[in-house]
């Protein structure tokens, strides 16, 4: 019989190897990604995506302000060539890279008139 300690093991081991897989390689066409500052993304097909700025001068949750303001990345995608891509969410949501368009499709967490944590920034990619 096995030993339940030595189960547990294996299974977290597992686990763990499973799910770093998943962080590292992601679907990619007409996937979405997740991406924080300085922690690049490889995807399926070896290209790198990597999130280097952010600006979010968005008005905090309940306050008053007499503009709305925007939120705005800079992504570096990392194929046969370097692209540096800038979207907001004002403007310019999408862009064409080669046959791809890239879309913004979020930053979280919305500002608010505390301390903010660090941005997650979610994109789209998909066959254009």
């Amino acid at each position: 019989m096995i030993d339940k300690r030595i189960l547990v093991a294996f299974l977290i081991f597992i686990s763990s190897m499973v799910f770093s897989c998943d962080e590292e390689y992601e679907v990619f066409e007409g996937g979405e990604f997740s991406l924080r500052l300085n922690q690049p993304k490889r995807l399926i097909d070896g290209s790198v995506l990597e999130l280097v700025g952010v600006e979010d001068s968005r008005c905090p949750e309940n306050t008053n302000c007499i503009w709305e303001g925007r939120s705005a990345v800079k992504i570096k995608w990392t194929r046969n060539e370097i692209y540096d891509i800038d979207l907001n969410d004002v403007e310019y949501i999408h862009v064409q890279v080669e046959e791809y368009l890239v879309t913004l499709v979020e930053v979280n967490p919305y500002p608010t008139t505390g301390l903010n944590d660090e941005k997650v920034v979610k994109i789209k990619i998909e066959l254009n």
